[in-house]
């Protein structure tokens, strides 16, 4: 428990920054601007993938949150168990082994999920990138149709005789 009291300004300022992080990733909301571009299935793809990202960030910020209160109140709750009564003496040797594993599990677990995070993103990043890339094709495919159609220029014949076998 030594080792987390004395890390415990430097872990708490760390945690507190990737929770910020979240909360302004968690308050961004849908990161596209004109759905009118994209098709019905591209835009249920988007919306499925962005909701897969906020259930993620909402489980990595309570993840956070508990391993901040853990590293504040790791140090009372086994001072709480060793003076328990209900703790058999035998076994009060291991409480704070067991809480100092407790805390270290969890701020493992954190940037764990962090890692898993930022991949959900990344590939978010990427079907969003995909299906833009879409649209500007389909786009592009309706402007060249379009300017097919209205084309002043006449269509081209072949001269009379054109392919005709001579001989």
């Amino acid at each position: 428990m030594a080792f987390w009291e004395a890390a415990k300004p430097s872990l708490l300022t760390a945690l507190s920054v990737i929770a910020a992080g979240v909360l302004v990733r968690l308050a961004r909301g849908l990161p596209f601007s004109n759905p009118d571009q994209f098709e019905l299935g591209e835009v249920r793809l988007i919306a499925a993938a962005i909701k897969q990202s906020i259930r993620a960030l909402r489980a990595l910020i309570g993840v956070v949150f508990l391993a901040m209160g853990s590293l504040v109140f790791a140090k009372a709750i086994a001072a709480a168990l060793t003076s328990a009564a209900f703790i058999p003496p035998e076994t009060l040797p291991y409480v704070e082994a067991g809480m100092s594993a407790v805390v270290g599990f969890l701020l493992t677990y954190v940037f764990v999920r962090i890692f898993s995070v930022i991949k959900g993103d990344v590939s978010l990043v990427d079907l969003q990138s995909e299906l833009l890339v879409k649209s500007v094709e389909r786009k592009q495919a309706e402007r060249f149709d379009k300017s097919l159609t209205q084309s002043d220029t006449p269509p081209i014949k072949n001269p009379e005789g054109y392919g005709k076998i001579i001989q």
